[in-house]
């Protein structure tokens, strides 16, 4: 069992980044980071969240854990793709667990030039990541290591970035899209396939409106997270009965799922694009499976 107390693991990794050559900076970020006041503080289960910038990823990603942190029971390690393009590194040990966002330094210096000179709104691929990485700041952040050097890059990002965002255009599509998949879900369930449905109506109907949601919030200026995180603490009740999904493995209840999550597709775009409707045949093919 996990021993939930990590508090000597942010010293630890700290030690470790402002001995390590390859890394440039090292900024903690998440809730570790952020003031014990706000709406959404660290607590026992909480990560230890890192972005580093590196000049050889790959070094850090072939470390020896347990001799880089001694003393410590790394009970498995993990490299994953990551937002941005990048690769994240997740140790975990007995005392807790540490993610690594790692950053190519190369890469940044090429972001760090395009700001400069105003093209980082124009290319895509350099909004893209500046734009993960205003997000994932934009709640709080401090430096480890680096600051001298990248301190006033990541304020210029915070503030000028307006992070990964859903435009009125995309969100129409992923509120169309939704449609497609409910119809599928619905004739799924008349077959009996109910594996399939209850896969379905979380990756593409819930996971649908949890990304519609959290755009709207923002537009609102309410606190909100990727990913559903801490819902339930910053929900009202109106807007968690939107995006939860409870169903047992059962037709009636995945039928009954997978039209509450239709209703709440329905509100959150009458308050993100209020213009997107229901087209009046989707309407008819929806109706016929109620």
């Amino acid at each position: 069992m996990l021993d939930l107390s990590q508090d000597d693991l942010l010293p630890a990794i700290t030690a470790w980044a402002n001995l390590e050559s390859t890394v440039e900076s090292a900024v903690l970020f998440g809730s570790r980071a952020r003031d014990p006041k706000d709406f959404a503080p660290a607590d026992a289960v909480s990560d230890v969240d890192l972005h580093i910038i590196a000049t050889d990823p790959e070094r850090i990603e072939s470390i020896d854990w347990s001799m880089a942190l001694p003393g410590r029971s790394l009970g498995l390690r993990v490299v994953r793709p990551a937002s941005g393009g990048v690769r994240k590194i997740t140790l975990v040990f007995a005392s807790g667990a540490i993610d690594m966002v790692v950053v190519p330094s190369a890469r940044l210096r090429l972001a760090q030039i395009t700001m400069r000179v105003g093209l980082h709104r124009r290319l895509r691929n350099l909004s893209y990541p500046l734009n993960e990485l205003a997000t994932i700041m934009s709640y709080g952040y401090r430096f480890l290591k680096g600051e001298r050097r990248w301190g006033r890059f990541y304020a210029r990002v915070v503030a000028e970035m307006p992070g990964a965002r859903i435009s009125d255009l995309e969100a129409w599509n992923l509120a169309d899209v939704f449609l497609c998949d409910l119809l599928w879900v619905l004739q799924r369930i008349d077959r009996g396939e109910l594996i399939a449905t209850q896969r379905v109506l979380h990756l593409s109907l819930a996971e649908t409106n949890f990304r519609l949601l959290h755009e709207l919030r923002v537009r609102q200026g309410l606190a909100t997270y990727r990913e559903a995180r801490r819902a339930e603490r910053l929900l009202p009740g109106a807007e968690l009965s939107l995006v939860q999904v409870s169903a047992r493995l059962e037709a009636a209840e995945l039928h009954r799922a997978a039209w509450q999550a239709f209703d709440g597709v329905v509100t959150i775009m009458h308050g993100l694009v209020p213009g997107w409707k229901v087209p009046a045949e989707m309407h008819r093919l929806l109706g016929a499976k109620a």
